[in-house]
């Protein structure tokens, strides 16, 4: 039986062979794919359901955001990995105990310490002063815990990443601009963004068969102003030229091949596809993976669909036979 503390399970190549068939895995890519689904052609101001839930979440991020805000950066001169990191995760714990119990109602409260885990792992990691894809993983399965215990419905949906993941967004590159977080499990100029991916795949959905507005817009610096706001793709791309300098194909020559495919739903589909190579097949990023009750290391689902593929095939087999 699974503890409602999440630990880490992937420690070798077969642990990473399991993962694939794990019904963790399994959760976890549905649950990103029918967010992608919920925000199909949406915009980032599109009015929807805000649940107590999720004000709850939007609350405690500008909590977040508030707190770099009364810590500044040290006066140092190292490129990477401001000290005042570590200051400011150290307030984070304190104010933790606090944050976690005001997440589930008192029915769901033997989840707190599950949530608080993986929420706490979504911004970055106070040792090595970094962050990557595998603490963004971290956010999404905090949000699909919610969604597992019913705390938010399909419903909400639109909102959490309209609006959550969005400001999630904005406090984690707060953190890295202010605190030159290192990019961890950085693949330099040969990977999507130093950061993050799922703005980029989410961001997809939101412009899949906009009037205007093509993979090759990117390049356009007013049409990228105006729609910055709008769509998460464009913020994303925003964001790069607000970090580095030089032309663009030389720092990001990803980003850069991708805006040069024909449709955004073609875009939105190839980075799935690349999420799940690039991410969730690496080593190095899954191995920091944590997993509990709710996002277990186990093959309970794909034992199922083989038992349910057995039976099938015996009835087929039976009308067969009584057919002949």
């Amino acid at each position: 039986m699974e503890s409602n503390i999440p630990a880490k399970r992937i420690q070798s190549s077969e642990d990473l062979k399991f993962w694939f068939h794990s019904d963790a895995y399994y959760y976890l890519t549905q649950w990103i794919r029918l967010l992608s689904l919920k925000i199909k052609q949406l915009k980032n101001s599109e009015e929807c359901k805000i649940s107590d839930t999720v004000q709850n979440i939007l609350n405690i991020l500008d909590q977040l955001s508030n707190l770099i805000d009364e810590t500044p950066p040290d006066n140092q001169p190292t490129r990477f990995g401001n000290k005042a990191y570590r200051t400011w995760t150290n307030k984070l714990l304190k104010k933790s105990e606090h944050i976690i119990t005001s997440f589930l109602p008192e029915k769901h409260s033997e989840y707190n310490s599950e949530l608080g885990v993986y929420f706490l792992d979504s911004f970055g990691n106070s040792r090595r002063i970094d962050y990557g894809s595998g603490h963004e993983i971290n956010f999404i399965c905090f949000l699909f815990c919610f969604y597992k215990l019913g705390a938010i419905t399909d419903e909400d949906l639109p909102a959490v990443i309209l609006k959550v993941f969005a400001k999630y967004l904005q406090v984690a590159r707060k953190l890295q601009t202010v605190y030159n977080l290192e990019p961890a499990g950085s693949h330099g100029v040969w990977g999507l963004d130093d950061f993050q991916f799922l703005p980029y795949y989410f961001g997809a959905s939101q412009l899949i068969d906009h009037k205007t507005l093509t993979p090759s817009s990117i390049h356009d610096k007013t049409l990228l102003k105006e729609n910055s706001g709008e769509y998460l793709y464009f913020r994303a791309i925003q964001y790069i030229h607000e970090i580095k300098t030089g032309p663009f194909f030389e720092h990001s020559p990803i980003l850069n091949e991708i805006s040069n495919v024909a449709t955004w739903s073609k875009v939105n589909s190839g980075l799935y596809k690349m999420y799940l190579d690039e991410v969730l097949s690496k080593y190095p990023i899954v191995q920091h993976c944590y997993f509990g009750k709710l996002l277990p290391f186990t093959d309970e689902i794909r034992k199922k669909r083989e038992k349910e593929f057995k039976e099938s095939r015996k009835k087929e087999e039976k009308i067969v036979k009584k057919e002949k």
